[in-house]
């Protein structure tokens, strides 16, 4: 049986113990109706898990974990995936960064788009919206057991993300349709560690987009011969280089 996982951010770590927050002891306590001497996992988000038992139960609402083993990259795939994709309207970017962070995405950019149809220019709004996802973020790396919450950008226009991707090893923009390469047609090189997968918002990039996508060294590969919704667009492509890589296997 597969151990409780909670989160817990690395400055509350003292020496050989942690005290997890208080929504997490809540959790624990009353959720999973955990007690003394039960084992865990602690994750800190950043990349490292802790195996360890609960020393005690403070005031009946802090959980004190007394932590045994330390695990570096626990879960995390070996490659560094980057999603950036068209901003969407409603929740469709929570699913994105749901579904992507349960297949090992470490980083989402939302793009604004020339057929975006959110655009989020107010700072407090496109603040208030990167906060809702990092907690979609937090929840997913529970659910799917990794240590590292993935990091979530503000959104870009797409103009100014071309200038940023430059030091990805791989950049691909995904499209539907079969007039571009499948991904199995394009060599990756084993040595790759840092990928970008660019995906379009409702309606997709324009044409000029797409040109200058691979202006600036992105490879064209295509989702398949169906119209994929974006939220689901955005997850098929992680799914795709992921397995590529032997990820999912």
């Amino acid at each position: 049986m597969e151990l409780p996982i909670f989160y817990c951010p690395p400055e509350l770590r003292r020496d050989d113990t942690i005290v997890l927050p208080a929504d997490e002891s809540h959790h624990a306590i009353s959720v999973m109706r955990l007690s003394q001497a039960d084992r865990v996992i602690v994750v800190d988000g950043v990349g490292t898990a802790y195996r360890g038992e609960i020393a005690r139960i403070v005031g009946g609402k802090k959980v004190e974990v007394r932590l045994h083993l330390e695990i570096r990259n626990f879960g995390e795939p070996a490659v560094v995936l980057t999603l950036a994709a068209g901003l969407s309207v409603g929740s469709k970017f929570d699913t994105v960064v749901q579904e992507g962070t349960e297949l090992g995405v470490k980083r989402f950019v939302p793009i604004i788009s020339e057929r975006s149809k959110v655009k989020l220019d107010d700072p407090k709004k496109a603040s208030a919206k990167i906060r809702r996802l990092e907690r979609v973020a937090l929840a997913a790396i529970k659910q799917c057991r990794r240590s590292y919450r993935p990091d979530i950008s503000l959104p870009v226009s797409f103009a100014e993300y071309m200038k940023q991707a430059d030091s990805e090893d791989l950049k691909l923009i995904f499209q539907p349709g079969d007039r571009v390469p499948s991904l199995e047609q394009i060599r990756i090189d084993a040595q790759t560690k840092r990928i970008t997968a660019l995906v379009g918002p409702e309606s997709g990039f324009t044409p000029d987009e797409v040109d200058l996508a691979g202006k600036a060294g992105f490879i064209s590969v295509s989702l398949g011969p169906r119209i994929l919704r974006t939220e689901t667009a955005g997850p098929v492509s992680c799914a795709l280089v992921m397995n590529m890589l032997g990820e999912l296997r």
